[in-house]
């Protein structure tokens, strides 16, 4: 049983492009952006905005591992991965 549609939406996301879109709200984004900073300065690409939160989250897909388990019961899952 899934509460919430929206969470298929979210895990979909993570599982194709490796982020989910408008995660972060600004103010917690320029703290992650000002984390990188230095290895960005350190490995000589761009230190821009965009650059960086680039590098963050390419940083995020090389170290994220997902576990996604679900219950077979039910027809659910079989219409879903259709």
């Amino acid at each position: 049983h899934v509460g919430d549609e929206g969470f298929l939406e979210l895990i979909n996301n993570l599982l194709t492009m490796g982020m989910v879109p408008a995660l972060f709200p600004e103010d917690e984004r320029s703290g992650l952006i000002n984390s990188v900073a230095k290895e960005v300065k350190e490995k000589g690409l761009p230190d821009s905005k965009d650059a960086m939160w680039s590098y963050y989250i390419e940083q995020c897909r090389n170290n994220l591992h997902i576990v996604l388990a679900m219950s077979p019961v039910g027809d659910d899952l079989r219409r879903r991965c259709r």
